[in-house]
Formats: C-alpha cells, sequence, structure tokens
C-alpha cells in the first residue's frame, strides 16, 4: 500500500504514530508481534525524548518480529518501520538498520 504523508509532519511523531497504530492492531496472539509492537513504541517514545536506541537492537527487534510473528501484520511492521528510517534516519537521527 502507499501512504501519504504531509510534508510538515514531524519525523518522530510519523514513527510513533506508526509504532502506536502496529501496537494497537496486534492480535496479541504471539508473543514476536505482541511484544515487539510495544517494545518498538516504547523506543520510539525513548527517542521522541532524545534517546536514540542503538542499530543492534533495533535490528535484533526488527528479525525477532520478522522471523516469529505468526502473520504478515507482524512480520511486515518491520519493513515499514525500516522504511521510515531510512527516510528519516538522519533526522531522527537513527541508522535505518
Amino acid at each position: 500500500s502507499v501512504v501519504a504523508i504531509d510534508e510538515h509532519v514531524p519525523a518522530h511523531e510519523l514513527l510513533l504514530h506508526v509504532w502506536r497504530f502496529a501496537a494497537s492492531e496486534s492480535c496479541g496472539t504471539c508473543a514476536p508481534c505482541r511484544v515487539g509492537t510495544r517494545r518498538g513504541l516504547e523506543a520510539a517514545q525513548r527517542l521522541a525524548e532524545g534517546d536514540p536506541p542503538d542499530a543492534a537492537t533495533l535490528n535484533a527487534l526488527f528479525e525477532t518480529m520478522r522471523r516469529g510473528s505468526l502473520c504478515a501484520f507482524g512480520k511486515g511492521v518491520p519493513g515499514v518501520v525500516r522504511s521510515v528510517l531510512d527516510v528519516y534516519g538522519a533526522e531522527l537521527g537513527v541508522d535505518g538498520g
């Protein structure tokens, strides 16, 4: 799918939105998605406060979700977040992984 984002939306708000959506839409059946989306949201909240996660931590989270989630939703969240980080990583102070 394609999502249009207004150019005036701050990068940290977009990242928070993606993680909030993922955490609220996770069905909770499998731990990689249920826990992973909440850990991602926590990391995005810390990032918004000026404490960026390191690339190794993000990559471990993404890989756990990608490999361990039972459905396409959980497996797909890391790709969406990576896309945001690829585009806005410099602004956020985070490596896209």
